[in-house]
């Protein structure tokens, strides 16, 4: 492990967040710090390099400001003066509505680009302790659930917030300390931005009426929700193994209503049924209901004192479903959608609601079909073939449910192979079709349900 003590950032070091492997590593790995020239950004980047990380400073030139020059030179400046590589990205954002969402989804593009580019292990980013709280207040105004109270996770991929315990006070004092000379971004005064009059008005407000550091608050339920969604997504793997297979139907509806919610949701598996079908669910488990559709073809019903989940009688799918590229097809209530760009994604799906290929390696003839006994593919990161009930089996999907369940195909380009199995939707894809390094264009498949 490093010594930092002698460093006049030393306070501030011990308290970045999930990015332990990265300045305890002796090998110095290279990671890519986001940088707007603004105080949070450039204290970002003092922070990494006196922690003895290689650092390629990043400025995403985004088109909207006439000083962004300017700021890109101060980015340059102030990662030579740290001994830090500087590298500028241009985007074009076009102008109209949701112009903020767009931004960033384009900034983050440029950021994981340049991360293949340079080889880096992460992107790290300077969201403070202020920035966490300003989210999870937007997250409440939108009416979002635990995992919107949960806000911004230290590590989500190749993307780390380290200073998620910094106060952006802090990041000025960093700065004064490095002798780095911000930049103030006029767009960070501007009201008309939701985030803005969040930060300047609202947060002021509630603070006045709290007599509380708001800010701090919000940031320290933030992380407690997320240690909270850990535990209950342990408690509802170890419910729903012991509800047994299939479900044990009065002994679900015996759970708790939170945890009996949670467990349904996760037997039903993807994609993320709404809560009138989970609810659906539950009436069949207590009796009040002798069966649930609950789309794609499929209902539940309970048999034996067990919930079973089966093809609804009378209806049969349209298969082979195509998916057009670009486009999307419908089945039931379940909704998969294609399109290729040549950006690399702004942020990768979670697998139960899509998945990133290389699109010249997975081609444009897509199929969506019901799992076939004899599938197989090779996991990503899987050195040789298995059979996709067993990939599903490892996903702890039930044998009464692996039957149903759905799968990507393109055709073969080895003559031994009629097709192939691109992705156990919702689980794994095929590690000969995975984004790498040479990727030229991003096949993005995406799993929703329709309303």
């Amino acid at each position: 492990m490093r010594d930092h003590t002698g460093s006049p950032l030393h306070p501030w070091i011990e308290r970045l967040v999930g990015i332990g492997d990265l300045v305890n590593d002796d090998a110095d790995p290279t990671v890519v710090v986001a940088c707007s020239g603004g105080a949070d950004s450039l204290a970002l980047l003092a922070l990494a390099r006196a922690a003895g990380v290689d650092v390629v400073a990043v400025y995403v030139d985004h088109g909207l400001r006439p000083a962004s020059a300017h700021d890109a030179e101060v980015v340059a400046r102030a990662a030579a003066r740290l001994g830090a590589r500087a590298v500028c990205r241009a985007v074009e954002i076009e102008p109209g509505s949701n112009l903020e969402a767009r931004a960033r989804e384009a900034r983050y593009a440029a950021l994981e680009d340049a991360r293949r580019v340079v080889g880096a292990r992460a992107v790290l980013v300077g969201h403070t302790a202020d920035d966490q709280a300003e989210t999870v207040l937007l997250n409440v105004l939108r009416g979002s659930g635990l995992d919107g109270l949960a806000g911004m996770a230290p590590v989500r991929g190749v993307i780390r917030r380290p200073m998620l315990r910094l106060r952006r006070a802090d990041t000025i004092e960093i700065c004064r300390r490095a002798e780095l000379q911000p930049v103030d971004d006029e767009m960070n005064a501007d009201p008309t931005f939701r985030r803005v009059h969040v930060r300047r008005t609202l947060l002021p407000q509630l603070a006045a009426v709290t007599g509380t550091d708001l800010g701090a608050v919000l940031a320290r339920q933030a992380d407690i929700v997320r240690d909270d969604l850990r535990l209950l997504d342990a408690v509802t793997h170890a419910a729903l193994a012991d509800l047994g297979d299939p479900p044990d139907a009065t002994r679900l509806a015996a759970l708790d209503i939170a945890l009996a919610r949670r467990v349904v949701r996760r037997w039903l598996g993807p994609p993320p049924p709404s809560p009138v079908t989970i609810d659906a669910v539950l009436a069949v488990a207590d009796g009040r209901a002798r069966a649930a559709e609950i789309g794609r073809g499929r209902r539940v019903e309970r048999s034996g004192g067990r919930l079973h989940l089966l093809a609804a009688p009378g209806r049969v799918p349209p298969w082979p479903a195509v998916l057009p590229v670009p486009g999307s097809v419908r089945i039931e209530r379940l909704e998969l959608g294609a399109r290729v760009s040549t950006v690399v994604p702004a942020s990768w799906p979670r697998p139960d609601t899509g998945c990133v290929l290389d699109a010249e390696l997975a081609g444009e003839h897509l199929v969506v079909r019901p799992l076939r006994p004899g599938d197989r593919l090779r996991p990503l990161g899987s050195p040789g073939t298995r059979r996709v009930v067993d990939v599903l089996a490892d996903g702890a999907v039930a044998p009464t449910r692996r039957p149903h369940h759905l799968v990507v195909t393109a055709p073969g380009r080895d003559p031994d192979l009629n097709e192939v199995v691109l992705w156990v939707v919702g689980y794994r894809i095929e590690h000969r079709v995975r984004v790498t390094s040479s990727t030229r264009s991003f096949l993005s498949i995406t799993l929703g349900e329709c309303a």
